[in-house]
């Protein structure tokens, strides 16, 4: 999505004001606008993960992550926001490590959500840009990576289950250490179910990573329980596999994409 079009959507949305008129002999009583920001919230989150995975591979080397980040959404349904968490990933692997000094991932986010307004069908489309500040390794690949995506979600059932459809397209020539990445893609499948009337909710996962060299092309699952205490906390476990080649996916004699078995505690305000 270009940043420019979601910047000027925001900036319309914020400043836009209706016309007043005025007769020569009456004055019609105006009230006082409400605050922009009533068209806004505002939202936190962090969480403690015995490991930090993405997409089915271990970004800490199998440590534990501490992980938060903010939103704010407009009543439009245009949303932003930036989240992180530390990482190793990049330092791994001697002399053929992709950077010489970082400890963390940045990423910040824009977009649109809403409903389409038939099958109860709703939308998401934005931009993802993964930020690793540092400094990179002479001859590598950058770590940095951009894409857009843009997925359905639907519930079932009268909220017995939902499930959710996104593609993530790569639209920098480098991402996460590899040449050659535009265009490639990550497509992703989760289905929630609430478990009755319980604070548990199952979750299942799916997805499919491409390369710009296939032989690291490699496809992932998961399955988390969560545990809600109350609005605000909950805590969870999870398992997580993939079929990435071994020794592709090997280094300093970590397996990244090994299965992994974890929990964590997360608050959301």
């Amino acid at each position: 999505m270009n940043k420019k079009l979601i910047k000027a959507a925001v900036i319309g949305a914020l400043f836009s004001v209706a016309p007043i008129s005025f007769a020569a002999d009456e004055v019609e009583e105006i009230k006082a606008p409400s605050s922009m920001l009533d068209d806004f919230s505002f939202s936190a989150n962090v969480g403690l993960y015995t490991d930090y995975v993405f997409r089915g591979y271990t970004q800490t080397q199998n440590e534990p992550a501490i992980q938060g980040g903010f939103d704010v959404e407009h009543s439009s349904g245009l949303y932003a926001g930036t989240w992180a968490s530390n990482v190793d990933w990049t330092t791994a692997g001697g002399e053929a490590s992709a950077m010489d000094k970082n400890s963390v991932e940045i990423d910040v986010y824009a977009g649109w959500a809403g409903d389409l307004g038939f099958y109860d069908l709703g939308f998401d489309i934005g931009v993802l840009q993964f930020y690793y500040p540092g400094n990179k390794t002479e001859g590598a690949a950058d770590t940095d990576a951009t894409e857009v995506y843009f997925g359905f979600n639907k519930d079932w059932m009268d909220g017995a289950f939902s499930t959710s459809v996104t593609n993530y397209v790569v639209v920098s020539d480098d991402a996460w250490g590899f040449t050659d990445m535009e265009g490639e893609m990550y497509h992703d499948l989760t289905v929630d179910v609430p478990i009755g009337s319980s604070p548990l909710t199952l979750t299942g996962h799916v997805g499919h990573q491409t390369f710009g060299a296939s032989t690291y092309d490699y496809t992932d699952w998961k399955v988390n329980v969560d545990y809600a205490f109350n609005d605000n906390f909950s805590a969870g476990a999870f398992y997580t596999d993939t079929d990435q080649d071994k020794a592709a996916w090997t280094v300093d004699t970590t397996y990244l994409g090994d299965s992994v078995f974890g929990g964590y505690l997360s608050a959301g305000f």
